[in-house]
């Protein structure tokens, strides 16, 4: 029975020797690798996460640039229609250009006040001019196609009395109509902050 007894210790402190090892294992190895899998694990869900992030500021910044892009060129073509500066000479030199490709005489033009609206400044001139209906028609056309806004904020016409001699000379054909028109242009105003004027 002796013998039935040392086997049955041996046994035991077998199994009592692989607990304690198996608990010494778990403890001191596979318990501290499992925590740092967990954590790093965790580490892992949070860098997907931060890349998810950073990839949709990404394409959100790529967008944004387009849009940025998109709206500059959009200014580009405002700054064009819309100029810094009234340039009195240029618009007048334009105008006499437009009177010589249409059959019109140019009899005054005087650059009234400007005045301020918003961000921009109207400029407007007084023009009195000889010439006949399609004439006129012709250089408000033209006017109309200058590369900046030019608008006709008033418009008088009186026709002209025709001489017994001209209605004879059918082939002589002068000025039929006398014109006062109001052309408006627009310039930016000086020193206005449009990001502080698209904020309120």
């Amino acid at each position: 029975m002796n013998q039935k007894n040392t086997k049955n210790l041996v046994i035991i402190s077998l199994v009592l020797l692989v607990l304690a090892g198996t608990y010494l294992w778990y403890v001191s190895l596979y318990r501290p690798l499992l925590d740092q899998v967990q954590k790093k694990s965790a580490e892992h869900r949070q860098l997907l996460t931060s890349l998810e992030t950073a990839k949709r500021q990404a394409a959100k910044r790529v967008s944004l640039q387009q849009e940025y892009d998109d709206l500059q060129k959009q200014w580009q073509v405002v700054e064009t229609l819309l100029p810094k500066e009234r340039n009195m000479s240029d618009f007048i030199k334009q105008l006499h250009r437009i009177k010589g490709k249409v059959d019109a005489t140019i009899e005054r033009v005087s650059p009234l006040k400007s005045r301020s609206v918003d961000f921009y400044m109207e400029n407007a001139y007084e023009i009195e001019m000889l010439t006949t209906y399609h004439g006129l028609g012709g250089f408000l056309s033209h006017v109309a196609n200058l590369p900046i806004i030019v608008d006709v904020t008033s418009l008088d016409m009186t026709g002209l009395p025709r001489h017994e001699e001209e209605e004879e000379e059918r082939d002589i054909v002068g000025p039929s109509v006398r014109s006062r028109l109001v052309l408006t242009t627009y310039s930016l105003r000086e020193n206005v902050d449009l990001e502080e004027k698209s904020g309120q």
